[in-house]
């Protein structure tokens, strides 16, 4: 009987790795009600239950607890320190070495919500007008704000963070398009040239999605530099490999006859092998091995992971892998699919397992591709 590899998926150890991620997340739902409400309050709808001053309440409100989420988010970003990123480039745009498109809209999204935020404490002092002006500047922080989330975020590719994802887009798009049908203010110009403004963000944001974050190795072609990708990779290496007091089974050995040379890039192959997964030990940790071996050539490919035992899986907190004699960690975990990173006095490969496993008869089975890569790959880059 086929089965997925891994229930949960987990990249670090760290409460600030997992807060950074949490805040993320929940600065863009909270972002998303904000917009909503106030296309809401806009277009006056109100009830007895719901006044209009209570739509306006609610908006300021969840407006500066986004502004908080997004401060915690920066700040555990900057604190966990796995990549270079410094309270400076939360508010410069752009000047970032770790995926500095990506990052920088996030620097640009959270100026916004600052000017929002400061200019609405001056209202009385700059003038209505003045005022308006910064605050429309909320709605086009929206979309700069979903699409940092997709190029840097380390869980888009999985199933739950999508459907967050999809929730807020219909939510906001949903208003909008109501506001534009109800609102007798706006001309037909005015709502023509918003609903195609929309149409055009919404498909450039989903072509991103489906060519860019959702596919395999994202955090290879997300602009990241060579030499900070280097510094990631040692960092994810030192920290991958398994302390003394880990199972004997998470120890890598490879299995007897194994080629020393891989084959020539790019290639793809199928494979097959053993997996064996220990008992949890006193903390709840367990250490699952895939010791395999590609039908093309016969050489040997073992992945080691260990972390919490969850559901019947592992939520990953750290790897290694050995792909005949290079060696390298898994970049990216999502159910029986595994991209990898490998390198040795060759060069470097970027490896994609797309695996079945079999629980009863303790076999895995699958195809594996390689591709010539960085020095280098993000380890927690790629949760997604």
């Amino acid at each position: 009987m086929n089965a997925p590899l891994i229930a949960t998926v987990g990249h670090g150890a760290t409460s600030l790795w997992y807060l950074t991620r949490a805040t993320g997340l929940v600065a863009l739902i909270v972002l998303s009600s904000t917009v909503v409400l106030g296309i809401v309050s806009s277009v006056g709808w109100t009830t007895e239950r719901w006044p209009r001053f209570l739509s306006q309440a609610v908006h300021r409100n969840l407006s500066l607890f986004c502004l908080a989420l997004v401060f915690i988010h920066v700040a555990t970003t900057v604190a966990d320190g796995y990549v270079p990123i410094g309270f400076a480039d939360a508010v410069i745009p752009f000047r970032s070495p770790y995926r500095p498109i990506w990052v920088g809209l996030g620097a640009c999204a959270f100026d916004v919500l600052l000017a929002v935020a400061v200019t609405s404490g001056l209202r009385r002092h700059i003038g209505f007008r003045t005022w308006r002006w910064v605050h429309w500047l909320a709605y086009l922080c929206w979309p700069v704000a979903l699409i940092h989330g997709l190029g840097t975020g380390s869980d888009t590719r999985l199933p739950g963070v999508q459907f967050v994802y999809l929730l807020c887009v219909v939510a906001v798009i949903g208003a909008l398009g109501w506001r534009l049908v109800t609102a007798r203010a706006l001309t037909s110009g005015w709502r023509i040239g918003a609903a195609v403004g929309a149409t055009f963000v919404l498909l450039g944001t989903a072509v991103f999605a489906f060519t860019g974050p959702l596919q395999a190795g994202w955090s290879r072609r997300s602009g990241t530099s060579s030499a900070v990708l280097a510094k990631i990779d040692a960092t994810a290496s030192a920290s991958a490999v398994p302390s003394s007091g880990q199972a004997s089974s998470s120890s890598t050995t490879l299995p007897a006859g194994a080629p020393a040379a891989s084959p020539s890039t790019p290639f793809s192959s199928a494979l097959d092998g053993t997996y064996s997964v220990s008992s949890p030990d006193g903390a709840g940790q367990v250490q699952v091995q895939l010791s395999m071996r590609l039908a093309t050539g016969g050489l040997a490919l073992v992945v080691d992971l260990a972390g919490p035992a969850v559901n019947g899986g592992v939520a990953m907190t750290s790897s290694q892998v050995t792909f005949g004699t290079r060696h390298g960690q898994v970049t990216f975990l999502d159910g029986s699919t595994i991209d990898a990173t490998v390198s040795g006095s060759g060069g470097s490969e970027n490896l994609t397992m797309r695996l079945e496993l079999d629980r009863a008869a303790g076999t895995v089975s699958g195809t594996v591709s390689g591709a010539a890569g960085s020095q280098s790959s993000d380890g927690k880059g790629d949760s997604q």
